[in-house]
Order: structure tokens, then sequence, then C-alpha cells
């Protein structure tokens, strides 16, 4: 590409980059979710969660889109705090507020954050750990892992146990040291 085109159209190389960042990460847009009132919090995670599988486990992802985004990862620029600040953020801070309505009122935020954390990280492992799942069970049977309904089934379900447990634990211990 001409480098004056660059200038022309992005003003120079980093809002180039930011651009492709951007676009590799958010091509399918920013999503609200506008929960009717009745609408129960586990509900509103499998929602969440699948709409994340979903974005991340599509199949017409050109590979440079993961390429780019695993690179930003690895050695963060500029465009990550766009990314965080526009998007992943606002993503994030629903997601918290979902996991802050299954957990009891006055559990400290930062076992809510980390339980939230705990839901994204099982997402992303399908996603950014793909080349390793398929080395350690094989092409084929990481492939029949990749279903969103199940997945999503079993990241709500193991995330639901924990931060059920979460909650119980952490009154436990704290209980447990305002009598000793």
């Amino acid at each position: 590409m001409n480098i004056a085109a660059i200038h022309y159209h992005f003003g120079d190389k980093e809002r180039l980059y930011l651009e492709c960042v951007k676009h590799a990460h958010c091509r399918h847009g920013m999503t609200s979710f506008d929960w009717p009132a009745e609408t129960s919090p586990r509900e509103k995670l499998s929602v969440v969660v699948t709409h994340m599988l979903t974005t991340m486990l599509a199949t017409d992802q050109p590979e440079w889109h993961l390429e780019l985004l695993v690179r930003e990862l690895a050695r963060p620029t500029a465009a990550c705090r766009v990314l965080v600040e526009q998007f992943i953020s606002p993503m994030f801070a629903q997601l918290l507020a979902i996991v802050g309505e299954l957990m009891p009122v006055e559990t400290p935020l930062l076992l809510r954050q980390q339980a939230t954390f705990s839901v994204v990280a099982q997402c992303l492992l399908y996603r950014y750990h793909r080349p390793i799942g398929q080395l350690l069970i094989g092409e084929q049977q990481f492939q029949r892992l990749l279903d969103v309904d199940a997945v999503s089934s079993q990241i709500i379900s193991f995330s639901l146990g924990g931060i059920q447990r979460c909650g119980v634990d952490s009154f436990a211990e704290t209980a447990a040291e305002a009598t000793s």
C-alpha cells in the first residue's frame, strides 16, 4: 500500500494498526444487552456466555485476526488500551453486574471481579488455545468440543457452581476470622 494513502485515510501507521486490531477484535460490533425485569441472572449469564462463544468460535474469521490479537496480548501497544476502554470494559462491566447478582450482596468487589475473570477465561480458552487443545486431544476430538451450546452450557454450569461456592467459602473465612 502506498504510504501517502495510509496517511490520507488513517493519518499514520499507528492509526492503521489500531484500526486493524479493532477490526480483528470487534468485527461483530459492540453488544449491549437490555434485560426484561423478569430475566434471571442465570439466563443473563447464559446469553452473555453464548454470545461471547459464538463470536469467539466463529469459523469465518481469517487467521490473521487471531494472530494479531495474540500478538497484542503478548506485547500490548496503545491499541490494547483502546480495545479495553472502548469494547472490553463495557462488556466486562455487564458480566460483572450479572456475576454480582449471582453472589450475596455483601460479596467484596474483588471476589466478584475474580469470578467474572474466571467466566471470561473459560471462554477465551477455547478461542486462543485451540492449537494446544488440538495437540492435547486431537483435532477431531477438539472440534467436537466446539459446539457453542455444549461449551456454553458447560461453562455456565461450572461457573455457577464456582460462583456459589466462592460466596460460601469467602463468608465462612470472614466469619472464622471475625470470631478468632
